[in-house]
């Protein structure tokens, strides 16, 4: 593996060794920051974010054991590799940083090539986690998402419903639900072709992001149908949200290889409490409900659930 460098945290209230490590450490290309006692080192953590900590265990005030305590039980700070820096030759100190979350350890005085290759380590060891750590992200997030639209999938959807609406209902707060399906898309696939549908799906889910705000949820449900969650949301208001998107969609120039195609959507809206539903399943049912009624009363158009 190809030296890396990184950014090391030394918490020392010696200043002989700080500056010593310092200088061995930025010699080696790493960035340095430095703190002579415990309460500024929690603090630079935070704000310096290093791959690494050299930690000095014998300080007043705050020691070593009790700092290294409080950055591993911060969320912020606790996938932080920590080095103990220790003159004590006991195994029992030793010991003790490691049963408190401490990667390793370097006795003083100590080595100036080993002090290096540990900080090394630990910094490759901590870029290694942080990338894996966002690729983790990235396929949880990736797994949330329908591949062609990037909007959330009909699962999360259901997922985030069931949270939603046990929240609005035990807080009494107001959500809605919308359900949209493209009018005759059946026709459109037969008339241009699949890849003119799964381009006109994915100007869709643009238009839908660009109306909705960072708190509501967009899912493709399924085929050409869209379900969105407006968290704090009256039906009222869940009915303008869905005009708009229905208007922008109407006056939407939706171009494919040439060709110019007229695409409309309906859309159904449900809420809670103003419609009662007892579960988030109902909620969901009553703006299909709603969407079926915009289906047979024309297309193009809004309804509301009404019992």
């Amino acid at each position: 593996m190809s030296e890396q460098f990184g950014k090391v945290l030394v918490i020392d209230d010696n200043a002989v060794i700080i500056r010593l490590a310092s200088l061995l450490l930025a010699k080696k290309g790493h960035s340095v920051q430095t703190a002579n006692n415990g309460s500024d080192g929690i603090a630079f953590a935070k704000s310096f974010k290093p791959h690494v900590i050299l930690l000095d265990v014998m300080m007043p005030e705050i020691d070593g054991y009790e700092v290294c305590r409080c950055l591993k039980a911060d969320a912020e700070t606790k996938d932080i590799p920590i080095i103990i820096l220790t003159s004590r030759a006991e195994i029992i100190d030793k010991v003790k940083g490691l049963e408190l979350g401490a990667a390793d350890y370097v006795q003083k005085p100590f080595d100036h090539e080993e002090l290096q290759a540990r900080v090394a380590t630990q910094v490759k060891m901590k870029i290694l986690w942080d990338d894996l750590q966002e690729k983790n992200k990235l396929l949880e997030e990736l797994v949330k998402k329908d591949g062609l639209t990037n909007l959330y999938n009909h699962r999360y959807f259901h997922d985030r419903m069931v949270e939603e609406f046990n929240r609005c209902k035990r807080y009494g707060l107001s959500v809605s639900c919308v359900f949209m399906d493209i009018d005759f898309f059946k026709k459109i696939n037969d008339t241009y072709g699949h890849q003119a549908g799964d381009a006109i799906l994915q100007k869709l889910a643009e238009i839908i992001l660009a109306n909705i705000r960072d708190v509501d949820i967009a899912a493709r449900y399924g085929g050409e149908e869209f379900a969105l969650i407006l968290p704090h949301t009256s039906i009222e208001n869940a009915a303008k949200f869905s005009e708009r998107v229905r208007s922008s969609v109407d006056e939407t120039d939706f171009q494919f290889d040439g060709n110019s195609i007229k695409v409309t959507v309906s859309l159904g809206v449900a809420s809670f409490p103003v419609n009662d539903p007892k579960t988030h399943t109902d909620i969901i049912r009553f703006a299909d409900e709603a969407l079926y009624a915009a289906k047979t009363a024309g297309r193009n158009r809004v309804e509301l659930y009404r019992k």
